[in-house]
């Protein structure tokens, strides 16, 4: 006789780290597009708020860091984090860059 198999529940959702990444960039790119735009429409020659505005991407970023681990969904606060450590190397990578293009000229 046929027994019928067990059927197997399928596996939680872990996330995605590609996601992720993809978050951290939008996140970044577009965080700032929305705290200039503010900071530029409610602020005048406040320079510490401006600060404080420009900061905002890089708080949400950790924030839905969070959200996505208590969602459980790891990987995907995984990606966010990888996709903060690569936002830092190109930015890495962008400063080494000019300062090799200005040392070749003297700094002039």
């Amino acid at each position: 006789m046929n027994s019928p198999t067990p059927v197997t529940p399928p596996p939680p959702k872990r996330g995605s780290l590609g996601l992720g990444i993809g978050l951290a960039w939008a996140m970044l790119v577009g965080g700032y597009i929305v705290s200039a735009l503010l900071a530029n429409a409610f602020l005048y020659n406040n320079d510490g708020a401006f600060v404080v505005f420009m900061l905002l991407p890089w708080i949400g970023e950790i924030v839905l860091i969070g959200w996505f681990a208590q969602r459980g969904q790891p990987r995907t606060a995984i990606g966010v984090a990888i996709g903060i450590g690569t936002i830092v190397a190109v930015a890495l990578l962008l400063v080494a860059a000019c300062f090799g293009l200005l040392a070749g000229s003297g700094f002039h």
